[in-house]
C-alpha cells in the first residue's frame, strides 16, 4: 500500500497545534470553525478577507490544493462537482494521478481531463451501476455531503471492522433517515472523530450539494482532526495492540484431519481489519459473448483462467469452444483462439498415423508457463479408431502446436505445472482414479504415479469432496493440492507423501502462486504453505466494492504480476480484481 506523501505530512506538522479530536463529540457547526490563526494572503475579486472561509481557502490555495480561475475569481459559492472534488482530494492527500490506457467508468473516456484524477481516487469515491449494467462515475454531478464524508473517512484509514454507533448520529440529526444506508457507518465514524458536525439546526444534510468553499474547509479539517492514520486503502500506520488473526486451525498432523479452516479452533480477532477494494475488469453487465471495450464486453462462461506476465487475462469458454483475452494495455476483450481446423494434428508412429480432429476436441484447461512466456490449452480428443480419448496439450501462444500428449485421458485436468521451459507435469482425474504424467514439451508424457498403484495420491473429484486441484513444481519435486489434501511428490526416485488432510473440507477454487497455495471459500481466501500451515489471506468481510457488486463465491482464482488477486465471479459474469 502506498503511504500519503510529503504534502500530507506537511499538513500534519504545520497544523499540529490545532489538536486531534478529543473523545467529546463535536458541537453543531463546529466543522465550520477553528480556522487557521495565521494564513497567507490571496487576491480573488470575489473573495474578500471577511468571507467566512477566507483563511481556509487562502491556506489551501497557498498549498496548491485548489486554484482559482483565470479571471481572478475563486467562485466560493459555486457547487463543486464530483470530478472537481476528486482532483482537490487527490492533491490534498498527495496521491499520484493515474494516467491509464482504459477507463474504469463508461462516462469518462481516457481523454477526459478528469480521468487521471478519478482513476486515482476510485477507491474512495465509488461509481454507480446503471440498470443497463454500465459502471459510471457521474463526473459532472454535484458532490454531496455524504459522498465527501465517506471519501474522507476512507482516505484517512479509519477502522471500519468494528460496528460504529448509529445511535449517536440518530439522536444528533433530525434528518438521520435521509442518510444512505451504505453511508451511515462512515458518517458515524466521521462524527466520532470530529471530521463533521452537522449544522446548528440539528441536521446533517446528507444529500445537500457542497460549495467550493465548503469542500475546501472539509478537506482542511480532515487533516487536522481525528486519528493520523492517513494511508491509502485503509492500511494503518500504527502498531496493533492486539495480535493479528492466527491460522484457521492448528498446525495439522500429516496423518490426522485438521479443523475446518472456516471455523478456527483458537480464533483471535484482528486489531485492525485491512480493507481491500474490488474492481471489475471485464463483465458485470449481463451474460453474453461480446468482444470490445470492457464497458461493452460480456462474458458467457469461464471454465479456466490464467494471467500472463503482462497482466493479460486469458479465459476459456468451453461451451463456445474459444479462448478469449482481456488485453490489459487497452482495456478490450478479444477472441484469442477458436477451436477450428488449426487444432487438427497427426501423430505418426512408424507407418501408422493417428488423426486428431478438432471436431472431436473438448477443451479443458488453460495453463501459462512463466519460464517461456507461452500459453497452453489442455484437451481431450476422442479417437473413433480407438473408441476412446487421448490427452493433448496444445501450445497456443502464436500458432497451434502440439506441446504434450498422453495415451490416457480423464474427466478433468487437475493441474498443469512446468518445472522449467522444456518440461511439463500434469494430473488428470478419471472416474475413480487420479494420475500424474511427466514429459518433455513436444513429446509424449509418461505416467508418473496414480492412485490405483500408489494409494497415497488421490485428488479425484469423483465423490464431490473438493472439485479443485492445482500444483507447482520445484527442483525434483511437485506439490499437489486436491480433494482437501496436500501431497509432496518427489520425482527421482519417486516418493509420495501426504503432507496434510483437511478432512474433505470443500473449497470453491484453488491456485498456486510463488510457492504457496491459495484456496477460496465464499469470498474468503486462505493461504496454504507447503508444510501444511494454513492462514486467512483475505477475509471476505473486509472487501470494499468499487463497482457495487458483492462477491458471494470465487469460482476461479489467479494472481497478476502486481500480486493482486484476479478472480472469476460466476454470479456476476465478471472477471474481477482484489487490489492488495
Amino acid at each position: 500500500m502506498k503511504k500519503m506523501t510529503t504534502l500530507l505530512i506537511t499538513f500534519v506538522l504545520l497544523f499540529g497545534t490545532v489538536g486531534a479530536a478529543s473523545a467529546a463529540l463535536p458541537e453543531y457547526g463546529e466543522e465550520w470553525q477553528n480556522a487557521p490563526a495565521n494564513s497567507p494572503t490571496v487576491s480573488f475579486t470575489d473573495l474578500p478577507p471577511t468571507h467566512w472561509a477566507y483563511k481556509y481557502i487562502a491556506e489551501m490555495v497557498n498549498r496548491k490544493v485548489i486554484d482559482g480561475y483565470p479571471d481572478k475569481k475563486f467562485r466560493p459559492d459555486n457547487t463543486i462537482i464530483r470530478a472537481e472534488f476528486a482532483k482537490i482530494m487527490l492533491t490534498a492527500s498527495g496521491i499520484q494521478a493515474k494516467k491509464v490506457n482504459y477507463s474504469s467508468f463508461s462516462d469518462i473516456p481516457v481523454t477526459n481531463w478528469a480521468s487521471p484524477f478519478v482513476e486515482a481516487v476510485k477507491d474512495y469515491m465509488s461509481g454507480y451501476r446503471t440498470a443497463s449494467g454500465e459502471y459510471i462515475f457521474n463526473p459532472a454531478s454535484p458532490a454531496l455531503r455524504e459522498d465527501i464524508t465517506v471519501a474522507l473517512v476512507k482516505l484517512k484509514g479509519y477502522d471500519m471492522s468494528r460496528l460504529p454507533d448509529h445511535s449517536t448520529i440518530q439522536a444528533m440529526f433530525k434528518d438521520y433517515d435521509g442518510i444512505s444506508e451504505s453511508a451511515k457507518d462512515y458518517v458515524a465514524i466521521a462524527v466520532e472523530n470530529g471530521l463533521v458536525s452537522g449544522f446548528p439546526d440539528e441536521t446533517f444534510r446528507p444529500q445537500a450539494t457542497v460549495t467550493r468553499a465548503e469542500a475546501t474547509v472539509m478537506l482542511w479539517r480532515a487533516f487536522q482532526f481525528g486519528n493520523d492514520n492517513k494511508t491509502i486503502g485503509g492500511e494503518q500506520t500504527t502498531t496493533p495492540s492486539v495480535p493479528p488473526v492466527t491460522q484457521p486451525g492448528q498446525t495439522p498432523n500429516p496423518t490426522s484431519p485438521t479443523t475446518n479452516p472456516s471455523t478456527p479452533s483458537n480464533p483471535q480477532q484482528p486489531s485492525q481489519a485491512v480493507k481491500f477494494s474490488v474492481d471489475t475488469l471485464v463483465g458485470g453487465n449481463g451474460q453474453g459473448d461480446v468482444d470490445g471495450p470492457v464497458r461493452m464486453a460480456k462474458i458467457n462462461v469461464v471454465d479456466s483462467m490464467v494471467v500472463d506476465k503482462n497482466n493479460n487475462v486469458f479465459f476459456l469458454d468451453s461451451q463456445k469452444k474459444k479462448i478469449r483475452k482481456f488485453n490489459s494495455s487497452n482495456g478490450t476483450v478479444e477472441t484469442y483462439k477458436t477451436i477450428n481446423h488449426e487444432f487438427n494434428w497427426d501423430l505418426k508412429n512408424g507407418s501408422q498415423v493417428t488423426h486428431f480432429d478438432y471436431t472431436n476436441l473438448t477443451p479443458m484447461k488453460l495453463a501459462y508457463n512463466y519460464a517461456n512466456d507461452k500459453l497452453y490449452l489442455a484437451s481431450n480428443v476422442y479417437l473413433p479408431s480407438k473408441y476412446g480419448t487421448d490427452a493433448v496439450i496444445y501450445d497456443i501462444s502464436t500458432g497451434i502446436n502440439m506441446a504434450a500428449y498422453g495415451q490416457k485421458s480423464g474427466r478433468y485436468y487437475d493441474f498443469i505445472a512446468f518445472p522449467d521451459n522444456n518440461s511439463v507435469i500434469y494430473g488428470i482425474t478419471g472416474a475413480h482414479e487420479s494420475s500424474i504424467f511427466q514429459g518433455q514439451l513436444s513429446a509424449q508424457a509418461d505416467l508418473l504415479a496414480s492412485s490405483s498403484t500408489y494409494n497415497d495420491i488421490d485428488v479425484s473429484d469423483y465423490y464431490g469432496y473438493a472439485p479443485v486441484a492445482t500444483a507447482f513444481a520445484t527442483d525434483n519435486k511437485v506439490f499437489v493440492f486436491g480433494r482437501s489434501k496436500l501431497y509432496s511428490v518427489q520425482l527421482f526416485p519417486l516418493k509420495v507423501d501426504k503432507v496434510v488432510d483437511y478432512d474433505n473440507t470443500q473449497y470453491d477454487s484453488v491456485t498456486a502462486h510463488e510457492g504457496k497455495f491459495y484456496l477460496t471459500s465464499g469470498a474468503t481466501i486462505y493461504e496454504l504453505s507447503t508444510d501444511g500451515n494454513m492462514s486467512t489471506f483475505v477475509d471476505g468481510n473486509d472487501l470494499i466494492y468499487n463497482d457495487g457488486l458483492p462477491i458471494k463465491r470465487i469460482d476461479l482464482i489467479s494472481f497478476d504480476n502486481n500480486g493482486d488477486v484476479i478472480l472469476y465471479d460466476k454470479e456476476s459474469n465478471a472477471i474481477r480484481r482484489i487490489n492488495l
